[in-house]
């Protein structure tokens, strides 16, 4: 039994390494996405999720892959929220704003209660009742390395607010 839970140890452990490889700043050969491959990667996965975003968004800025990854979780846990409610809608809002990318994921859940609020709360904690907080605590640490801010409000309505803002680098604002 031991060894069981030994090997399912670090099984564990190789499978939240490779989950945080995109948060990582050091990852070799990483390359540049853009906001236009992250929507179309996310669409596969979500075909049921209406997408509504701000025409002005800036689909050719050259994004750090951490900055792919937190708007993948961002958006998952906002399908998620609309799903449950039966309101399978996401709002993404993207500007720049000088140096600096500024972005917002509204879903159309129930809320949340502000006492109950996770964000940017303790590591691996989730609302959901079947969830680990992993993407929360993945979109924590690329928020840290990446020197940005995130911060969730309640939506008009129904619904949640998650938002960030992230100084963008200088080959990312050249572009």
């Amino acid at each position: 039994d031991v060894d069981t839970l030994r090997e399912l140890l670090v099984q564990c452990r190789e499978r939240v390494l490779a989950l945080a490889r995109p948060a990582a700043g050091d990852a070799p050969g990483r390359d540049v996405v853009t906001l236009p491959q992250v929507l179309e990667q996310w669409r596969l996965v979500r075909p049921t999720i209406t997408l509504k975003r701000n025409d002005d968004a800036p689909l050719k800025l050259p994004l750090d892959p951490g900055i792919g990854h937190l708007l993948m979780v961002l958006l998952n846990n906002a399908a998620d929220a609309g799903e449950k409610a039966e309101r399978p809608q996401v709002d993404l809002t993207l500007r720049i704003e000088g140096d600096t990318l500024i972005g917002e994921v509204r879903d159309y859940g129930h809320g949340f209660d502000a006492r109950q609020a996770v964000l940017p709360g303790t590591l691996f904690n989730s609302g959901k009742a079947q969830g680990m907080g992993v993407g929360l605590a993945l979109s924590h640490a690329t928020i840290e390395r990446l020197d940005g801010e995130l911060w969730m409000r309640p939506a008009n309505g129904a619904g949640t607010r998650v938002g960030f803002r992230l100084p963008l680098t200088s080959s990312e604002t050249s572009a």
